[in-house]
């Protein structure tokens, strides 16, 4: 929470908002949020976004996915959206003299799920069960998005709130679902500022 920055917001869903919706098992975004208990949040009352720019995206899906053409699309979403949540909070926008500088990033991985012979079977079953050499009965790679949200008290020049929220991504999805699974995230992640006091 000391390293200098702005408000960054990661989101897997951003990156899902590009690649792809949601898979209907995996229908869950996980939000997660840190803050420095020392700052007074009441007091910030206006943001702008980072002098160097509102976001970033970072991917690592394959050497062919251009990261800039990924955020010509996200940016429409994201940068709209979260004005709005933001503006929803109590902060208003300005051009200068800020409170609070605010920065996105979006970070597009590839993760994986196995499971093997043998795995769920205790090391000395019960019923004697001979040991056998594991192997590989179920296997799934997907793609995973995250997207942070970093705020940045223009003050102390450090990060004072950071969220982030993260979800499988479904490359099959239209547009459209792209879209809302985008925005529900960055509301669902703003639900969480400004932390509670004393907390």
């Amino acid at each position: 929470m000391k390293r200098t920055g702005s408000v960054a917001i990661v989101l897997v869903t951003a990156a899902l908002a590009w690649l792809g919706g949601v898979r209907p098992e995996a229908a869950k975004t996980d939000i997660t949020t840190q803050f420095d208990k020392a700052f007074a949040f009441a007091s910030a009352k206006t943001w702008m976004w980072a002098p160097d720019g509102a976001g970033d995206v970072r991917q690592a899906i394959s050497a062919d996915t251009d990261p800039d053409a990924i955020k010509k699309r996200v940016d429409p979403i994201i940068l709209p959206t979260v004005e709005r949540e933001l503006q929803s909070r109590g902060l208003t926008k300005t051009t200068a003299n800020a409170d609070l500088y605010v920065h996105y990033y979006v970070l597009a991985s590839v993760n994986s799920m196995s499971q093997t012979m043998g795995q769920f079977v205790a090391p000395i079953p019960a019923w004697g069960l001979p040991p056998f050499a594991p192997a590989t009965q179920a296997l799934e790679i997907y793609a995973m998005g995250t997207l942070i949200l970093d705020l940045t008290s223009t003050a102390k020049k450090e990060i004072v709130w950071r969220g982030a929220a993260q979800r499988k991504i479904n490359l099959d999805k239209p547009d459209k679902e792209r879209r809302k699974v985008l925005e529900d995230a960055i509301r669902d992640l703003l639900k969480k500022y400004p932390p509670p006091p004393n907390k």
